[in-house]
């Protein structure tokens, strides 16, 4: 029993670590790196395959949303990405945490997905910023969804 608590106690601890720096990196450069998203969605695929793979399917609808959103931004820049708006690496960590969040359940999935939507957006009317990165939004409402928002009956 007592390992088990233990190692689940570990990987909280790398999780958490592996929030923060995944923010403090967004906030500063305004960009989330592969060597902090591959691994996570690699590691969150492959863990949903093996144990729960429908939830995977919510990783891959977060994901899929932002590649329609962020193709749709490429058309004012002659086909390529906008500086403004939803990037590689956010598309990779909606692949992870929406995977996340599907195994908490459909109504976490929904909180995660609006909610950093929400939280981007007021976070932009707070500080009258056109531009804000997206990650650390994402991390906080998948977070705040899983925590509270998990489903009674799944």
């Amino acid at each position: 029993m007592w390992g088990s608590v233990l190692l689940g106690g570990a990987a909280v601890v790398v999780v958490v670590a592996w929030a923060v720096a995944l923010c403090l990196h967004d906030l500063h450069h305004r960009r989330l790196p592969d060597a902090l998203t591959l691994p996570a969605a690699l590691g969150a695929g492959l863990g949903a395959l093996l144990t729960a793979p429908p939830v995977l399917l919510g990783g891959l609808a977060w994901a899929g949303l932002y590649v329609l959103v962020g193709l749709r931004g490429t058309g004012r820049t002659g086909g390529r990405a906008s500086r403004r708006g939803i990037g590689g690496g956010d598309v990779k960590l909606a692949l992870s945490l929406g995977t996340l969040a599907a195994a908490a359940g459909v109504t976490a999935w929904f909180a995660a997905v609006l909610g950093a939507s929400l939280i981007t957006l007021s976070a932009a009317v707070g500080t009258r910023s056109k531009a804000l990165p997206h990650g650390p939004s994402m991390v906080a409402a998948t977070a705040l969804a899983v925590a509270f928002g998990a489903d009674v009956v799944t």
